[in-house]
């Protein structure tokens, strides 16, 4: 697929002209990909982000000749965020259904489970558009420099926290931090990641707190870290249990700044939490509120269109899957079908000009399996229910509101001067 494919094809939206893969016509053969994801319970709206990003890439692929003349079919499995149900549902998408490729899942924990089984006796390369522990693609497989079959276009956990923390420490300038990270999934790892670029800093946690998925009052929580003063509150967690954290916060007038990584950068994180999620920063790799580059007004539109006037739940990881689907494309196009070369031709890519970010580098390489870097990152903050990018400039941190006018963040308690 040609380099500038990429961005002519995410303008389909305003009914422009697309050129077709290149190759022989007569193949009638499918491709078919693999997703198992969370698209019931707590962490749905990761799940049926990722498929909805799928979906729209493939659609827009086959209507524009597919693959080489092949069209791509997605199989989708619900894992309901159950690492048991994840490993099961991989071995039937390979086994049974014959994917050659698979996009990642909604859970860390069930990734660092399927991640051995993938690499030693699947053998399809995966993409990982959610789940950031840094041990999902630096695997066993990466640590014994055998072939490594797990890709993320996402998050990951190393870099993440370090993003986070740099953010926090390096730019808004607090010296005492406090941890408050949740007991399951991907908070677990994520609490290991932010202790640990604390202590590189030489600036430990002052408090390091935990809630239960059943807690729905953070009071106890919250009062300690305010005890300990905390000059700002790190949380990992997802939309739900962030909600409790901002409504107890409300409820106890507690101003104490508060930033999450990226199981909050999406709308349901605002319909859950209200007016007590404003303020609140959040490190993610892309935001769909204020200015957009017309490849993603487009998609938006399409969206939109497709979806009834629905916003997109999970930004971040839509966007990522839209992506994975066409660099999967790419790949496929250029190497064919078997998933060993799938995974080989992966860790070949020398640029791609995607919606989350243009890697004008190699997507992946032997060594580095996690596509986006620290550089990569942004930061937000939800403002009146938009997320909008925090930028910086010799006076400190802003935003620019749909009226494109700036206004910086006061540090203190992240309210807007």
């Amino acid at each position: 697929m040609k380099r500038s494919m990429m961005k002519t094809a995410a303008l389909f939206a305003a009914c422009a002209t697309l050129v077709g893969f290149p190759g022989s016509s007569k193949a009638a053969e499918e491709i078919r990909i693999g997703l198992s994801a969370a698209l019931s319970g707590p962490a749905a709206f990761v799940g049926v982000s990722i498929r909805r990003g799928a979906e729209m890439a493939i659609d827009n692929i086959n209507a524009n000749g597919g693959v080489d003349g092949k069209k791509i079919v997605l199989i989708v499995r619900d894992d309901e965020h159950k690492p048991v149900k994840t490993v099961a549902n991989h071995r039937e998408l390979v086994e049974r259904e014959k994917v050659i490729a698979l996009l990642g899942t909604t859970n860390s924990a069930a990734m660092l489970a399927t991640a051995p089984i993938i690499n030693d006796e699947l053998k399809v390369p995966i993409v990982c558009p959610a789940t950031d522990a840094t041990k999902i693609t630096e695997n066993k497989a990466w640590e014994e420099k055998r072939d490594n079959y797990v890709f993320r276009l996402g998050m990951f956990g190393r870099g993440q926290a370090n993003f986070l923390v740099d953010s926090m420490v390096k730019k808004f300038g607090y010296k005492k931090v406090g941890l408050l990270t949740w007991t399951a999934g991907w908070g677990v790892t994520g609490r290991g990641e932010l202790n640990r670029r604390l202590k590189e800093l030489g600036e430990p946690a002052v408090a390091d707190e935990t809630y239960d998925t059943a807690d729905t009052d953070m009071t106890p929580q919250i009062l300690k870290l305010q005890g300990a003063g905390a000059e700002v509150i790190i949380n990992y967690g997802l939309a739900r249990e962030n909600s409790f954290v901002t409504r107890t916060k409300q409820k106890l007038n507690n101003t104490t700044p508060y930033a999450s990584a990226w199981g909050i950068a999406a709308p349901a994180f605002w319909k859950a939490a209200g007016p007590s999620g404003e303020g609140v920063l959040v490190s993610t790799t892309i935001s769909i509120d204020g200015p957009q580059s017309p490849e993603r007004q487009a998609v938006l539109k399409e969206y939109s269109r497709r979806y009834n006037g629905e916003s997109i739940d999970g930004p971040p990881f839509f966007f990522a899957a839209y992506d994975a689907i066409y660099l999967l494309a790419k790949v496929i196009g250029e190497v064919g079908t078997d998933p060993k070369e799938i995974r080989a031709g992966l860790e070949n890519v020398p640029e791609f000009d995607g919606l989350i970010t243009h890697f004008k580098r190699p997507v992946f390489t032997r060594d580095r399996h996690d596509a986006l870097t620290e550089d990569d990152m942004i930061l937000g903050r939800w403002t009146n229910g938009q997320l909008l990018e925090v930028k910086y400039d010799g006076t400190g941190p802003y935003i620019v509101l749909d009226s494109n006018e700036k206004k910086y963040i006061d540090t203190k308690n992240l309210t807007l001067k």
